[in-house]
């Protein structure tokens, strides 16, 4: 071969060889690009329980339960009040208790008496009225008569009187020593000695 075709042919494939070259680094760079989108483009999966933090849980809180007494174990019966079924009443204490058959009492409430009266000592019921007027003009409902003060006016049980339609006192005010003589009692509690105590009935007074 003549050394002009020599190079001419030396050329040739060395041109191709450069052009091969470069045709393969460009495909394998289009293919890492495209790859690249892809991956950019497809949604990364996570792990549930990686991006999920557990519920917290608070420690419930507890309140001390509180526990009031039943009213007769907060209020027992005073002893030597008398024997049997009666109604004991307390001036000191502005209080009275319901008595059954046993000896046993079956109610205790608050009620407004007068501070030394009556006189203490054993009574019985003798008069009883739905409904009665006071000294001073007051209305009063199931009144249970079982003594007189020193005027001979009876002194008895009955609810809280009212003047002109308005209470005298509270219920509130029960306990507390406000009447003129008789025991004032709460409307509930009135209703209650209306049944329970009858003509003849023991009514004990005890300081």
């Amino acid at each position: 071969m003549s050394p002009r075709r020599s190079l001419l042919a030396v050329g040739v494939v060395a041109l191709f060889v450069a052009g091969g070259f470069g045709a393969w680094w460009s495909t394998s760079g289009d293919s890492n690009d495209a790859t690249a989108e892809a991956t950019e483009a497809a949604p990364q999966r996570r792990s549930p329980t990686s991006t999920t933090a557990a519920p917290t849980t608070a420690a419930p809180t507890t309140t001390a339960p509180t526990t009031t007494l039943p009213p007769l174990m907060e209020h027992p019966l005073p002893h030597g009040s008398g024997e049997g079924r009666r109604v004991v009443f307390s001036i000191s204490r502005q209080r009275m208790w319901w008595v059954g058959e046993d000896g046993l009492p079956v109610r205790t409430a608050s009620v407004s008496g007068r501070a030394g009266t009556p006189a203490t000592g054993t009574y019985q019921v003798f008069s009883r009225s739905e409904q009665a007027t006071g000294l001073d003009g007051s209305k009063m409902q199931l009144f249970v008569r079982f003594t007189r003060g020193p005027d001979g006016w009876a002194i008895g049980f009955h609810d809280i009187p009212t003047m002109d339609g308005v209470p005298v006192q509270t219920i509130e005010q029960l306990g507390t020593p406000l009447s003129h003589g008789c025991i004032r009692q709460a409307p509930e509690d009135a209703l209650f000695t209306w049944s329970f105590l009858q003509l003849g009935d023991t009514v004990v007074v005890i300081d």
